[in-house]
């Protein structure tokens, strides 16, 4: 049979699609969850609802990883009737045949089959006469409406992907890559390139292990959309149009004209996560050396040991050193080194080594000088300065988990939690506080199996930080997450003033006076006297009346009348009496400058 027989699918006009149970169906492939994927060697699995494709495994394959539509896959195959006639065979030629999967450039049984396999997997794939050669077969080897076997063997297969989908980037796999990581912006890639305009054989721009950030990118913006595409060791053949080259522009130090499409050779070497430690990304983790067998992390209360040196950014003194044989070592969350440290080493495994840079000085050593002795000598690291630590986590010892702890333990380390946030908050540091306090009632979240001692423990735990994280929310202007942690505190004590106020401020601020105005009565209800809660009640007012101002502004244009031709109406003044004009006055002048939300860290 000569090669483009397989090659070349027959004509749809010619095709007698079988009709089966589910015609709507015909052809489509099975779902992943009707198919067997145990690489079952004997076992006929059918690969299409219809049954028009049948697999069986002769040999099985390796690895997990199976061709995808595009991908140009080599096989060895040989091709029989259904009597054992044999028609075809790369076998005999001893040349393996190579061919795109998945755009009908080979019978659809091929298509279908092929894509299910995976390297070096020899299967027989019975193709009835709909996904081979339809009704008019291919004389004179082939008669019309023929089941045809192929045994095919998956020799290989090379990735080539338009991986951008405009036909901007075709991607080539020539070796691949190891492991199932892709590459992030953040990261830190190296690689290896030579880049060429297209039909040249030589390079105008090539270099070896080079180092760059990913979202940054190199040379063109190619590279850092294929490098995100790409695994460790793997060696690709970029085919580039301008748009991702360089442009109607060109490059004329490289010698690079106008829209000019190129061809560049890319090997991803390897790379270095990189990843941000606090939620103002101002601490950042570089791993220089990975622990790929370890998973967990330090955690809260964690012994730690390390070996570390400090030095001041950008070029500054050394003021931390700690080598092998004296290892620093500390509590995590115990404020014995500098926090932006501290968060980064609990984002470590054991083993691991990595550059951690602190940009923020509110993470190190803040607004004031520090002093420490470097090999016998006085280092002074001056106020407001940025850091940079290299870190080699020897090994820790993490603290109790509270699925370890029985019920009062759990309680008790709760409030051990929620007084270490408090502490957090007196010293300014918000954002531990809430950590802390977060933590607290995560611990005692399921209380209702607890006894007595350690309910009524987890209760108090729960109030005092849920009353703290409204505080806090309402000092970010965070409304919904005020109301929901006052509405938590009064699903435990319904009459809590604190609770009723804080919440009352944050349905001010989301503007749903009403709710503010039912939780201002209720709160006055358990305490009448509240200072507080009566200034709360006049900013309400006159906020009330402001907006009650807009509404009716809003729909006097809405459906005022047209203007009469006549001469204009004398303008009516209305006078407030005394003492309510006075009232008036003094509630807006309150209102005018509000007082802040109160934030206070209950005991």
């Amino acid at each position: 049979m000569a090669d483009d027989e397989v090659l070349a699918s027959p004509a749809p006009a010619h095709e007698e699609a079988h009709v089966g149970d589910r015609p709507e169906a015909a052809g489509e492939p099975m779902q992943e969850d009707d198919l067997d994927f145990a690489d079952e060697v004997g076992k006929e699995v059918k690969l299409t609802d219809d049954g028009g494709c049948v697999k069986k495994i002769l040999v099985a394959g390796e690895g997990w990883e199976t061709p995808e539509k595009g991908d140009e896959v080599t096989v060895h195959y040989v091709g029989t009737l259904e009597d054992g006639t044999k028609f075809d065979s790369s076998r005999d030629r001893d040349q393996p045949f190579v061919f795109t999967l998945g755009e009908g450039r080979v019978i659809k049984g091929w298509d279908t089959g092929v894509a299910t396999m995976k390297r070096g997997e020899k299967a027989l794939l019975i193709c009835r006469a709909d996904y081979a050669y339809g009704a008019q077969g291919s004389p004179p080897k082939i008669p019309p409406h023929a089941t045809l076997h192929f045994e095919v063997e998956l020799l290989s297969w090379r990735s080539v992907k338009d991986i951008v989908g405009d036909g901007g980037i075709i991607k080539s796999v020539v070796v691949e890559g190891s492991g199932w990581e892709q590459c992030q912006d953040l990261f830190e890639a190296k690689v290896s390139y030579s880049a060429r305009v297209a039909g040249s054989d030589t390079p105008f721009a090539s270099a070896e292990d080079v180092a760059f950030t990913v979202a940054e990118g190199l040379l063109v913006p190619a590279v850092k959309v294929a490098v995100k595409t790409m695994k460790r060791g793997e060696k690709v053949h970029l085919k580039v149009k301008p748009e991702y080259g360089f442009g109607a522009t060109g490059h004329s130090e490289y010698g690079v004209g106008p829209n000019a499409e190129l061809e560049i050779d890319l090997t991803l070497q390897g790379w270095s996560n990189v990843e941000y430690c606090n939620k103002e990304n101002t601490i950042v983790k570089k791993t220089l050396v990975e622990c790929e067998n370890e998973y967990r992390c330090p955690n809260e209360g964690a012994n730690v040991t390390l070996r570390v040196t400090g030095r001041v950014l950008p070029d500054g003194p050394l003021f931390m050193k700690h080598g092998e044989g004296g290892e620093l070592r500390f509590v995590t969350e115990e404020e014995q080194v500098p926090e932006g440290l501290e968060l980064a080493v609990m984002k470590m495994k054991k083993g691991e080594t990595a550059v951690v840079t602190v940009n923020d000085p509110a993470y190190g050593f803040g607004d004031k000088a520090h002093k420490a002795m470097v090999d016998g000598a006085e280092v002074e690291v001056p106020p407001g300065s940025r850091l940079q630590f290299q870190v080699d986590l020897v090994e820790f010892v993490n603290a109790k988990e509270t699925w370890e702890m029985s019920d009062l333990d759990k309680a008790n380390a709760a409030k051990q939690r929620k007084d270490k946030g408090n502490a957090f908050f007196k010293a300014g540091k918000l954002a531990r506080a809430q950590s802390c306090w977060d933590r607290a009632v995560a611990a005692v979240s399921y209380d209702k199996s607890f006894p007595d001692e350690a309910k009524a423990i987890a209760k108090e735990v729960k109030r005092s930080c849920w009353l703290n994280l409204a505080a806090l929310d309402l000092k970010k202007a965070h409304w919904k997450d005020a109301v929901r942690n006052c509405t938590s505190v009064l699903e435990l004590e319904p009459a809590n003033v604190k609770a009723l106020y804080r919440r009352a401020q944050a349905h001010m601020g989301l503007a749903d006076f009403f709710e503010a105005e039912q939780d201002v009565k209720r709160a006055l209800e358990a305490e009448p006297d509240s200072a507080d809660v009566l200034a709360l009640q006049r900013r309400l007012k006159v906020a009330q009346r402001e907006q009650n101002k807009k509404e009716a502004k809003l729909y006097s244009k809405m459906f005022a009348a047209p203007p009469k031709p006549a001469a204009a109406a004398a303008a009516v003044v209305v006078v407030a009496d005394g003492a309510a004009a006075a009232s008036a006055e003094k509630e807006e002048a309150e209102a005018a400058a509000p007082a802040a939300p109160e934030v206070v860290a209950s005991a």
